[in-house]
């Protein structure tokens, strides 16, 4: 039996629900992370109809609120758990120009996308570097590689992650640490994003990747320390086409991507 801890963020469902079936499958306990109970309860449950008696932490809790990573990290040292790998999946969008959009839902956008984000790796990631050993995956997007009109903020947070993640895979490297940092940058994916982002009649909706998918070829990409994770073509295409073509292009593509679909 595996003795190591995995800690997800947006458990409950999406990419992070299929991530801890993954760690789930390999015999890690799971510390389930989100902001709603019985949806973590049910998460639960179909973890344990899968995969019998793999060991379930549920820790219900509210990532846009900028106390919460403090009281996480309180409350799993309370109960005496060592995070060896750590998954920071919580996320969320808002569709519409930024003069239409609702601001404190965007600045809830931010706290959790990117803030709590910066604040958990930075308690999880001292311990781990005490140990000298660890693993963390960061969950950007594939637009973490370009301005998003339409998503602005959201892109924004997801630029943020993208950049933090290869800054502090460097300082890793300088170190000389055994803990390693990888992002996952999906493309449009299977989830409740769009409903949540008031996106769901979009082009980019339209024809969304396997959130299993996607948490496979993220999770492989942890276990072998891969600093970065493209998960199918869309997304190695988003990608080199970031190195290639002007922001001003580039946003032209994604804001095309954000109008809804003709009936």
């Amino acid at each position: 039996m595996n003795d190591q801890t995995a800690l997800i963020t947006g458990a409950s469902r999406g990419i992070g629900f299929e991530l801890a079936r993954c760690f789930a499958r390999d015999d890690f306990r799971v510390v389930l992370v989100a902001r709603h109970l019985d949806e973590l309860q049910e998460a639960a449950r179909l973890l344990h109809q899968e995969f019998g008696g793999v060991d379930i932490v549920l820790l219900p809790c509210d990532l846009s609120r900028p106390e919460t990573p403090e009281q996480l990290y309180a409350e799993v040292d309370r109960r005496g758990l060592l995070i060896d790998a750590l998954v920071n999946d919580a996320g969320f969008g808002e569709t519409g120009y930024f003069t239409d959009t609702d601001m404190q839902t965007e600045l809830n956008m931010i706290q959790v996308n990117a803030t709590s984000l910066v604040h958990l790796t930075k308690l999880f990631l001292r311990d781990m570097l005490e140990r000298n050993t660890g693993q963390i995956l960061q969950v950007g997007s594939v637009a973490s590689f370009s301005p998003s009109p339409c998503q602005a903020v959201y892109a924004a947070t997801k630029a943020f992650v993208l950049s933090f993640t290869e800054a502090v895979q460097h300082e890793l490297r300088q170190q000389k640490s055994a803990v390693t940092m990888t992002i996952l940058c999906p493309p449009p994916t299977d989830t409740q994003f769009f409903q949540v982002a008031h996106a769901e009649n979009t082009r980019a909706a339209s024809h969304p990747a396997s959130a299993r998918a996607v948490a496979q070829e993220g999770y492989d990409a942890l276990m072998d320390g891969a600093a970065r994770s493209l998960p199918t073509l869309g997304a190695k295409v988003n990608f080199f086409s970031s190195l290639v073509l002007p922001d001003s292009v580039l946003a032209t593509l994604m804001n095309t991507q954000l109008h809804a679909v003709a009936k």
